[in-house]
């Protein structure tokens, strides 16, 4: 079928060859002037010269009939805040007016665009009840009710503001509101002043200048003997009066393009708006076009993933070009991919067959998407969020990793990354004094150097620049791949090109402003730039926005992304001006954005003979998506159309429980097993936490254990459980062994205990040292750096906090412990290594650490006491003995109880002790609850492991058996209370059981 513009071309050629030397033709774009240009060459008869006609752009044409040039965003910006400022009493911050700025800015553009009346609209409502509440003139009303083509019911503005003057209790947003609309009128007025005595505008008051001066201009005035305006579907009214004024002066040609089958054109909103205009504004020539009367054939697509989409249209492209659909690849310009979504447009280049040689891309791709804003973004949000600690500026380590682990960087930089990642990770930092970094990683120095007065416009553009200009060095001096550069250098240059437009409009208004304000600008400019790539436009593979099709025709057609939200897009009406004044006044709303989109979409397919719909058909979880409204409406409201619905699947084989992960002792898995045997050279000591983590689960015990693979924790802002039970072990054994001194044992009274409690200062300070040491990594202080830990730095903040919890934590302690008295203290924080015997051929390596050793005098009976400290919740009563090993019922499995077993055995061994010995669980969060209570199994205390002990070394030996049997795998063991903490449960990927 031929396309729309070649038709117009056809006929002008045809008829009007001779005369086009001062005509002009209107396109909503330049891409759709392009084409038109190559139809008319197209249609020139052999041989016969013709000069080509004025071929603008609407925006292009209206500038012509104003004397002033658009300002740029923060021209505009700038100068709405002064004049702003002039009008109030109190100076408003510009750190506040930014973000509501770009607001009034619209909303100004949109009230000369739809040529509305700003001194009715901006009505001072003190002087409601002194005027009419129904601000439209008969003639207002009458363009409105043209323009939408109905009677509308305009509605009250009255009811509007009877709504927000409402008497009752004030209201602050109410207030806030009132405040700034009545200084709305002036405040348009004097924007609009300032700006044209510059001999600048913004693009709605350029508008509305045409309009009013067109209206002047007589048919000599015009520079063309003949308007052509081609290819639009909704006008705001200014071009209304625009094209009112043309057509009176009978030199304007309109064509307007709605061959759609009959079933669309007789309800459906694409075409509200442009029916009107065909009616009010006729083309001179009948195009004679083959009518439209079905839909095309059209296939819609459901595909579970964003990128699977682009996969798939790589597929389906190379197969049109096996089997003829694109008749010629390597110049496939009767082919176009639309993104509504430009976040796939990587990812589809990286997916075109090659067979496609030549791609013209008309789309300009967001700035905010390249790798390298990315980069820049995380970079800026570091400074925002630094802060000064004793007086040296100080980086989040979340902030610091989240830039090192960037690919561009890490490109760069990637051992240095590393080199940070792992000391952060070594010395558990939450800040990194900045100083630390570029001392200790001079490499990227750069990145890691403070802003020092973020209000000073200069130093943030300065550092940003020169940040800009590090990464562009080190990637070309890193870089293998020149071309990956040489799009990595155009982002960059794009981006330093933002960066200096915004320093010199800023330094050229010199407004004040608070810190990271600068940083948010420069955000803020980023996000609104596109990078432009340059291309062939009439040859190859069209790859393009929904914007750039107006008025194109393409015989193959493929559109991703086809959600509710992406197309059409979800439009949120960001304006002060509420949305029943807009409708009052005839101002574009939700619905005219609906028109817009659905007019694209329709005219974008009815004229295409293949048309492919995907769309991202998840649907779980915070993914899930829904298809677009337009492809419900071709499968429930057209179904007599060529539509077809299926949905593309992953092949992927299914993996979970029916798959078990299983490992296979090798000859090697067995020699690293085997490390932790007596008779090895090489010796590994099994501890009591890696007995309980075989037990738990054979392959995270090969995974932690025999792999060495170890993920590291994530530094968090707040003491985890870890840390505070290493800081209570420590305060615990200190207090004791202070007592003790050099000697091999010390007697525990009620008094001592007594002057325990009662020695405030001692108490905070072996708390504070601790807490220094182990949470907030401070260095060690000691003139000798081998003996004890010693820095008395203030606590503060939750350190402070947790400090005093752990105060009241050994106060209770020492109390509960007189009910004990009097008993001795033999050892703290014990270290033990021993060899254990399984059975008469296996006997392995155990180390141990015994938090504390006492002994105590019950009943004129001594025994020896294994305690454990637990700051967590284990719980000292033991259902069932077999509970040690394995998980019955509701029971959690005692882990904290079989620990306590294999400590009582390492010490008897060690120390040859045949007596009674009581293991102890003493349960820091329970103390005020439960007191210090014995471990009891099966409801009765636990006075002697011995009870016990050889059902448990029974029990350990045949599960650490299996350990050393090369016929047993390493497999996973699912279970709630297993994987919810385990740290490989990603390599893994097993059901976990609830």
């Amino acid at each position: 079928m031929q396309s729309f513009l070649s038709k117009i071309a056809q006929v002008y050629c045809a008829r009007e060859s001779d005369a086009m030397l001062d005509y002009c033709f209107i396109f909503p774009n330049k891409r759709s002037g392009t084409f038109f240009r190559k139809f008319l060459a197209e249609h020139t008869p052999a041989g016969q010269p013709m000069i080509e006609p004025e071929v603008t752009t609407i925006s292009d044409f209206i500038a012509e009939f104003s004397d002033k040039i658009e300002a740029s965003r923060y021209d505009l910006l700038f100068t709405l805040y002064n004049e702003y400022n002039r009008l109030t009493d109190e100076i408003e911050d510009f750190d506040r007016f930014v973000f509501w700025g770009d607001m009034l800015i619209n909303d100004f553009n949109d009230v000369d665009k739809y040529m509305v009346d700003a001194h009715e609209l901006f009505a001072n409502v003190k002087h409601l009840k002194e005027i009419n509440s129904d601000y439209l003139t008969d003639e207002q009303k009458q363009i409105i009710n043209e323009y939408w083509g109905e009677n509308l019911p305009l509605g009250s503005s009255e009811r509007f503001w009877t709504h927000v003057t409402n008497d009752g209790e004030p209201h602050k947003n109410r207030d806030d509101f009132m405040k700034l609309w009545q200084v709305l009128a002036p405040l348009y007025d004097n924007f609009r002043t300032n700006l044209a005595k510059r001999r600048l505008c913004y693009s709605g008051m350029q508008y509305r200048e045409a309009a009013d001066n067109l209206k002047r201009l007589t048919r000599d005035d015009i520079p063309y003997s003949r308007v052509v305006i081609v290819g639009f579907n909704v006008l705001s009214i200014a071009e209304v009066k625009i094209f009112e004024r043309l057509r009176n002066l009978g030199i304007a040609d309109f064509y307007w393009d709605m061959n759609f089958p009959e079933f669309i054109r007789e309800n459906n909103s694409a075409v509200h708006f442009i029916k009107k205009y065909i009616k009010k504004f006729p083309s001179r020539y009948d195009l004679n076009q083959e009518p439209v009367t079905t839909l095309p054939k059209v296939e819609i697509i459901g595909v579970p993933s964003n990128v699977g989409q682009v996969k798939l249209i790589g597929r389906m492209l190379e197969k049109m070009a096996v089997d003829g659909t694109v008749s010629n690849p390597s110049n496939a310009i009767d082919t176009a991919v639309v993104l509504p979504s430009e976040e796939l447009f990587i990812e589809l280049l990286h997916s075109l067959p090659p067979v496609y040689t030549s791609v013209n891309i008309t789309m300009g791709y967001p700035l905010k998407l390249t790798p390298m804003a990315a980069l820049l973004r995380n970079i800026v949000s570091m400074h925002l969020r630094a802060k000064k600690i004793r007086g040296e500026w100080c980086f989040f380590h979340e902030d610091i990793k989240d830039v090192i682990s960037h690919s561009l960087l890490t490109a760069i930089a990637g051992k240095t990354c590393e080199a940070i990642k792992e000391y952060l990770n070594t010395n558990r930092l939450f800040t990194v004094s900045a100083k630390d970094l570029r001392e200790l990683f001079p490499e990227l120095s750069t990145i890691f150097y403070p802003v020092d007065d973020l209000k000073e416009a200069g130093k943030v553009f300065d550092y940003t620049l020169t940040l800009i200009q590090f990464i562009d060095d080190a990637l070309q001096l890193t870089s293998d791949d020149k071309e990956r550069h040489a799009l990595e250098h155009g982002f960059l240059t794009r981006y330093r090109q933002s960066v200096e437009q915004l320093a010199r409009v800023a330094a050229k208004y010199d407004i004040t402003m608070k810190e990271n304000t600068f940083f948010h600008l420069i955000e803020r400019t980023v996000s609104g730039e596109s990078v432009n790539f340059i291309g062939e436009p009439l040859n190859g593979l069209q790859i393009m926005g929904v914007l750039e099709t107006r008025a194109l025709d393409f015989d193959n057609i493929i559109i991703p992304s086809m959600n509710e939200r992406i197309f059409p897009r979800k439009h949120y009406t960001r304006s002060f001006i509420p949305d029943l004044l807009r409708r009052c006044y005839g101002m574009a709303t939700i619905e005219f954005q609906e028109c817009i989109y659905a007019y694209y979409f329709y005219r974008m397919i009815s004229r295409a003979s293949n048309v492919t719909l995907l769309y991202d058909a998840r649907t779980a979880g915070a993914r899930s998506s829904e298809m677009s409204r337009y492809l419900y409406q071709l499968l429930y409201l057209y179904p007599d159309g060529n539509v077809r619905h299926r949905n593309a699947f992953f092949d992927i084989p299914a993996t979970g429980r029916n798959k078990p992960l299983e490992i296979k002792k090798s000859p090697d898995i067995m020699h690293r097993i085997n490390r932790y045997l007596a008779s090895s050279d090489e010796k590994r000591y099994l501890s009591p936490s890696s007995i309980n983590c075989y037990i738990n689960c054979p392959l995270q015990f090969y995974l932690q254990y025999v792999c060495d693979l170890y993920i590291d924790d994530d530094v968090v802002d707040y003491m985890d459980e870890s840390t505070l039970g290493t800081i209570v072990h420590r305060v615990a054994e200190l207090s004791y062994k202070r007592c003790r001194g050099d000697k091999p044992e010390i007697k525990i009274t009620s008094e001592l205990l007594d002057s325990l409690m009662n020695e405030k200062v001692e108490l905070e300070r072996l708390i504070t040292r601790s807490i220094n040491e182990s949470y907030n990594k401070l260095p060690n202080n000691s003139p000798n750096p081998d003996s004890e830990y010693v820095n008395d730095t203030p606590l503060f903040g939750q350190a402070l906090v947790i400090g005093r919890t752990i105060v009241h934590f050994m106060k209770k302690l020492f109390e509960l412990e007189k009910q004990w008295t009097p008993f001795y203290f033999v050892e703290g924080e014990k270290k033990y290594r021993c060899t254990y015997k399984l059975n008469d051929k296996i006997t392995v390596n155990l180390t141990s650490t015994i938090d504390r050793i006492d002994r105590i005098v019950d009943n004129n009976e001594e025994r020896v006491r294994i305690v454990d400290y637990k700051t967590g919740s284990d719980n000292t009563d033991v259902k069932e003995f077999t509970n040690l090993f394995e998980k019955t019922g509701s029971d959690k499995r005692a882990k904290a109880v079989l620990q306590l077993f294999i400590y009582s055995n390492v010490y008897a061994m060690d120390n040859n002790y045949h007596g009674p010995l009581q293991p102890m669980l003493y349960c820091f969060r329970q103390f005020s609850i439960n007191g210090i209570q014995p471990v009891k199994i099966a409801k009765e205390p636990l006075t002697d492991y011995r009870i016990y002990n050889e059902e448990f070394k029974k029990r350990l030996s045949a599960k650490l058996s299996d350990l050393f049997n090369p016929e047993v795998p390493f497999t996973p063991n699912p279970h709630s209370d297993t994987c919810k903490y385990c740290k490989f449960k990603l390599i893994c990927g097993q059901a976990v059981e609830n």
